[in-house]
This record gives structure tokens, C-alpha cells and sequence, in this order.
């Protein structure tokens, strides 16, 4: 599958304005890894403020990018085959455990953002509009976006 990266603004009844970006790529040896924000955001003029993990069913990692007085507070995760990978440990565990499988696993890059002061309130939001939007998906489409939980414990 070739790499793509799909991008939309939304809006809820609060007037409040989530920017959604989706980034697939099909390989993900390392020089073709999906880019994270970290990388991204800097090489376009942005500062990172606050780089942490936050907490949840999907471990995900939040930023605060500011340039000039635009502050935009984001939250991500990735995948690598069908596993969440936020940090770069994990990321590299995940590539030689497929790479010793002779598989070349494919990527994601789950990233909603918006454009507001109260990082707090932000997330809030930012979670509001992930589990509202995975609720809609049919399950297939949720474990593309999340990954495959595997077995409980």
C-alpha cells in the first residue's frame, strides 16, 4: 500500500475546532517510518513546550507546539503492524519484532490537534472527539486506528 496522509477540520456545537490528520505508511523499515509531531512541527517553525505520555486506554502522546502566539496542544499515538507504539523503545521493539518475521509492517499516525491556550481543556476535547469518532467505526476500522489489544492481562 503506498503512504497517504488524510487531513480534516471539524467542528462540535461548542464552536471549538479539532484538526485531524491521519498518515499511513506502507513500510516501516527506517528511513520510511511514519513522522512524528516531534519532528514534523519543529522543521515548520514550531516550538515543543510539552512533550509527555498521557494516561488512558491507548497510550498516546501529548505536545504543546507553540510558534508566535499559536498555541496548539496535540495529542498521537502510532502503529507499527497492528501494535501502539508511542515511544521510540517500543517503536524499534516493534520493527525487529517484525523484521525477524521477515515482514515489512505498514504504519499510522493518529494525530488531533487544535488551536487553543487551555491545554487542559484542549485534551478534553481532543479525547471527547477520539472516543466519539472510534465509537462510530465499525470494529475492523477501530483496530486499524488502535492496533490489536491481543489478549487481556
Amino acid at each position: 500500500m503506498r503512504d497517504r496522509t488524510r487531513e480534516r477540520a471539524y467542528v462540535n456545537p461548542c464552536n471549538e475546532r479539532i484538526m485531524l490528520s491521519i498518515a499511513h505508511g506502507g513500510d516501516q523499515s527506517d528511513g520510511r517510518a511514519v513522522h512524528n509531531p516531534e519532528v514534523c512541527y519543529p522543521a515548520q517553525g514550531f516550538q515543543i513546550l510539552k512533550n509527555a505520555t498521557g494516561t488512558g486506554d491507548i497510550p498516546v502522546k501529548r505536545l504543546i507546539a507553540t510558534q508566535g502566539r499559536r498555541i496548539e496542544p496535540i495529542t498521537y499515538w502510532t502503529t507499527v503492524g497492528d501494535t501502539v507504539a508511542v515511544n521510540g523503545l517500543k517503536w524499534k521493539l516493534q520493527q525487529l519484532k517484525y523484521g525477524l518475521t521477515g515482514k515489512i509492517p505498514d504504519g499510522l499516525l493518529f494525530r488531533i490537534s487544535s488551536i487553543q491556550a487551555d491545554d487542559a481543556k484542549a485534551y478534553q476535547t481532543q479525547d471527547t472527539f477520539a472516543r466519539d469518532l472510534l465509537r462510530a467505526m465499525s470494529p475492523s476500522g477501530r483496530e486499524r486506528i488502535i492496533g490489536n489489544p491481543g489478549p487481556a492481562g
